[in-house]
């Protein structure tokens, strides 16, 4: 007698159900999916202890034709796709059929459905099993309840989070939802509390506000591109606005929410620089194209998704947001926050680029150099953008240069006066809209890292011989590594010949080395390629020329004179980006004049 034997519908399902339903969120996405595809414009969600001991999904969609109400809880019995070429064309959400026969499974299923032309109908299922068909008296359209999800299952049960953190992750997916769907009203209630509405205007930039406020959201840029294969629309919070982590991040391919690490980096690679380590932007990436170049049919739950030409549009993706933020002023703005509750307590400054409060700093201005009011600093001053002012005595010439604008031709850096120094650390100027403080570490780190990484791409146009070459010794471990990355250095001006069993022998540099501390800046570079788990040509250049930029930048507590402030602002507005250090802190912060005034109660 064989061993082999075909499980029952009753246990299939409930395997089934391990893999699409996971958790509460699982059946809110699964059914709302469902609305989606039935055409729905209006979907609403209430629930009762984060779904756990209920949930109801009510939607104005086509509804069912009664005779197809119980047949859609039949595993595999679906209308939206009819045979195996369909599945290279999915252009609906759902469409294994298994999502209904899975979740009733496992739960207790009221359905309330009607059709306009058809009579309503009422189902009753507990855990599979069919208790009750009636007529049903309601407007058209689907109402879905499930209640004790996971009651006859509790090896699953018992694995559910806390009520907070369900209640999140459903959360978390109605807004993917909504921002996939900004035509759709979305209304979700948790005992008796909203946790997302929208308007269903059909603008993302509105489904925005509604989750994170108008605020956050305020100056979102809004981006398109296209090549053969893909149409892009990127909606950008811009990097002044950080979270703690890249669930912030929204990809939406052909109206699907999904999750690619791939697309996700090409996001945090068009932020390069912007953002401050640990810190993630807020950003909406839409993405239109032909069903063929995608399968949605790699992973149960549907999040994960296969593409046919994924370094194209990653590189589409990257290209975009970075071209789109390099034309941006992107000067965040001191305001001042609204009242708090005691009214005693004392008002603190916020920084809008930030969501996390900043330390008070003193009211005791130390100024080194007061400087009295001269002809301003233009954007077409300066110097050549690779070639960064120095005060380390490196000779350099000076050649005018105009600055980048914006879309709309204004000077993407405002124009300044230099008024004096604060704490030896930031310079403070004067503009057409306020005061302005740069960090000036941080600004000559733009300015040198920007330098350094073109030098860097073009190492062998410069050398010049050593009288007396360096000799470096390294480690028997290292002595392993040390042929792999021998092309790596090269790559980046360096020729290390081997001087020995463990030694190494340097004969020329690149003539932009820092002259009094070339040995210092090789063995440094040595150093970083070591670290290096793999070899990447350009990773190498960026990650040497962030190095060598913040060590050979200019400290906090340094003075500096007037000729020195002035040559330092105009070479940070030659740059590409002068707005962050390639660490992503900012260089350069704006009082406005209204925010001034009103400190000073001028306005009120």
């Amino acid at each position: 007698m064989g061993i082999i034997r075909e499980l029952s519908d009753s246990l299939a399902n409930r395997i089934a159900a391990g893999e699409v339903v996971e958790r509460p969120a699982s059946v809110v996405k699964e059914l709302v999916e469902n609305a989606l595809d039935a055409g729905a414009t209006q979907v609403d969600v209430e629930l009762e202890e984060a779904g756990m001991k209920r949930m109801t999904i009510r939607d104005n969609g086509h509804g069912f034709y009664p005779d197809d109400a119980e047949l859609a809880f039949v595993r595999h019995a679906t209308s939206k796709i009819k045979d195996e070429h369909d599945l290279f064309r999915i252009k609906t959400l759902g469409f294994r059929g298994e999502a209904l026969a899975s979740i009733a499974s496992v739960s207790k299923v009221t359905l309330k459905t009607k059709r306009a032309d058809q009579e309503g109908v009422q189902l009753i299922l507990e855990y599979g099993k069919l208790l009750e068909r009636s007529a049903s008296a309601m407007n058209r359209g689907t109402e879905l309840t499930v209640e004790h999800l996971f009651f006859n299952t509790p090896a699953r049960l018992k694995y559910l989070k806390t009520t907070h953190t369900e209640l999140a992750a459903i959360t978390d997916v109605l807004n993917r939802m909504a921002f996939a769907h900004p035509e759709v009203k979305f209304r979700a209630i948790h005992e008796g509390k909203v946790l997302i509405q929208t308007n269903g205007s059909g603008d993302v930039r509105q489904a925005l506000a509604s989750v994170y406020g108008h605020q956050t959201i305020q100056g979102t840029l809004v981006a398109t591109a296209s090549n053969a294969d893909y149409q892009l629309t990127c909606h950008l919070v811009k990097p002044e606005v950080t979270r703690a982590s890249k669930n912030y991040i929204t990809l939406i391919l052909n109206g699907r929410s999904v999750k690619n690490f791939a697309l996700s980096q090409a996001v945090l690679n068009g932020y390069h620089t912007l953002l401050p380590i640990g810190r993630f932007p807020i950003a909406v990436i839409e993405v239109t194209m032909d069903p063929l170049l995608i399968d949605v049919n790699v992973h149960p739950a549907k999040r994960e998704v296969r593409l046919s030409k994924e370094a194209e549009l990653c590189q589409l993706i990257q290209e975009t947001i970075r071209m789109t933020l390099s034309r941006e002023t992107l000067i965040p703005q001191v305001t001042k926050p609204k009242p708090k509750k005691d009214p005693s307590a004392q008002e603190r400054l916020d920084f809008s680029y930030s969501v996390d409060p900043v330390e008070e700093t003193s009211s005791r201005a130390v100024w080194n150099y007061p400087i009295p009011k001269r002809e301003a600093v233009h954007e077409t001053e300066g110097r050549q953008a690779d070639q960064a002012v120095s005060f380390e005595g490196e000779q350099q010439e000076e050649v005018v240069e105009n600055a980048g604008r914006t879309e709309d031709n204004r000077p993407k850096f405002p124009h300044l006066d230099v008024i004096g120094q604060l704490h030896s650390s930031y310079i403070v100027c004067s503009g057409e809209d306020g005061m302005y403080l740069i960090d000036q570490h941080a600004a000559q780190e733009r300015i040198k890292y920007e330098t350094y990484k073109v030098m860097f791409g073009r190492p062998l146009e410069q050398q010049q011989q050593l009288l007396l070459p360096y000799t470096f010794e390294v480690s028997s471990d290292d002595m392993k590594r040390m042929e792999e990355i021998l092309p790596l250095l090269l790559e980046v001006g360096i020729e290390l010949e081997a001087f020995g069993p463990q030694s190494f022998i340097v004969r020329e540099v690149p003539t932009w080395f820092p002259s009094h501390r070339q040995e210092e800046t090789i063995q440094e570079l040595m150093d970083e390629a070591l670290m290096k788990q793999k070899v990447d040509i350009e990773q190498y250049r960026e990650d040497a020329a962030i190095m060598m930029a913040c060590k050979k930048s200019i400290k906090a507590n340094h003075p500096l004179n007037e000729e020195m402030m002035r040559r330092l602002i105009v070479d940070l507005s030659q740059t590409e980006m002068p707005f962050t250090c390639p660490h992503g802190r900012p260089v350069i912060i704006e009082w406005t004049t209204y925010e001034l005034e009103k400190l000073f109660k001028r306005v009120m």
